[in-house]
């Protein structure tokens, strides 16, 4: 008996190091330039699926609902070549997946050596239903990283993102919400950007 737990435990400890290297592997860099309508710039970091294509269509999204705000928008992959303090944009939005109830590494990785002071920047983090440990980690290490958290939010593949929506697809539920959320952090920033040229500053 104790052989075949011994032999389970392998197994299992395998299947995790397998699906570590192959689903956590740094992908190959990618910039895509989603809009180029708007004087403000956004930028949408992602790790993408390597199954799913989940957050890949979360961070499109996500980035469609910035240009609908009126920014242009540039969509990039999380790898080495991201400078650690991404220059020219008033707005970033950070995809990541969730493994083992943590983001993904390239995520990690990236946010620890980041640079992002005072950045707004928002984070969405997808998964299968149980996000909540991913969620709070992944809004930590934004804020550790200097920018200033707008919000994160969870959204999933198998566990309902609207309960008002449960005859739609859940998945399309998710991309058109990660869109509205684009929608929304983005003609906020619009406006508060705006009224910051308005509002006369006083020296003194």
């Amino acid at each position: 008996m104790s052989r075949i737990l011994q032999l389970i435990g392998i197994l299992f400890a395998a299947g995790v190091a397998v699906v570590t290297v192959v689903v956590e592997r740094e992908s190959q860099y990618t910039l895509e330039h989603v809009s180029e309508s708007g004087t403000l710039r956004a930028l949408v970091l992602y790790h993408p699926s390597r199954d799913a294509h989940y957050s890949d269509d979360l961070s499109l999204a996500l980035a469609e609902g910035f240009a609908a705000a009126g920014f242009a928008v540039d969509r990039a992959t999380l790898t080495a070549q991201i400078p650690s303090r991404p220059e020219g944009y008033a707005v970033i939005g950070v995809v990541s997946n969730t493994y083992f109830w943590t983001p993904d590494r390239p995520t990690t990785r990236y946010l620890r050596r980041a640079r992002l002071q005072g950045i707004p920047a928002v984070g969405i983090m997808g998964g299968a239903g149980a996000t909540g440990r991913s969620e709070r980690i992944l809004g930590e290490a934004i804020s550790a990283a200097g920018a200033q958290l707008l919000q994160t939010r969870s959204l999933w593949l198998l566990r309902p993102n609207d309960e008002a929506r449960m005859n739609e697809p859940n998945r399309r539920v998710a991309v058109e919400q990660a869109r509205q959320l684009g929608l929304d952090i983005g003609t906020r920033e619009q406006a508060r950007v705006q009224l910051r040229q308005v509002v006369p500053r006083h020296d003194g």
